[in-house]
């Protein structure tokens, strides 16, 4: 299976990477979106897709053989890198229609992109070393 994904959004290095609204029609039209974002990543944000694989980063090397070769895989992470480095990988081991999203979830809330939000898992506080979800602070919203 060659890659569907090639005349679509950026070629770069031999990886496609498609912006959220180049990648929303191949979602709707079956290809799945595998979300490699870790725990507090999320930042009680899903992709409101139908295909959706939850595989963390830290998990994706050991498992990357349960994602199907013969359906086209869209992967996303917070901004972009992780499913970079993901792609690669998945080409490397006889993956071909593969294609990372451009910007990650960051990106796909911005464009308007489906996007379900829940606001007790958005991290809140008062710096980065006290980020926790805000359902943590009760009724406060930071520290």
């Amino acid at each position: 299976m060659e890659n569907r994904f090639f005349g679509h959004g950026l070629l770069i290095n031999g990886i496609v990477f498609l912006s959220p609204k180049d990648a929303l029609p191949f979602l709707e039209a079956g290809a799945i979106l595998v979300d490699l974002r870790e725990g507090l990543e999320r930042n009680g944000r899903e992709f409101q897709v139908n295909n959706v694989i939850l595989l963390p980063h830290r998990r994706f090397r050991d498992e990357l053989g349960s994602l199907p070769k013969d359906r086209a895989l869209i992967l996303a992470c917070c901004v972009g890198l992780e499913s970079r480095d993901a792609v690669r990988l998945l080409m490397a081991n006889g993956y071909t229609s593969v294609a990372a999203l451009n910007g990650g979830m960051i990106a796909w809330e911005q464009d308007g992109m489906p996007t379900v939000i829940d606001r007790r898992e958005e991290l809140a506080g008062g710096c980065a070393c006290q980020l926790k979800p805000r359902k943590y602070y009760g009724s406060r919203a930071g520290c």
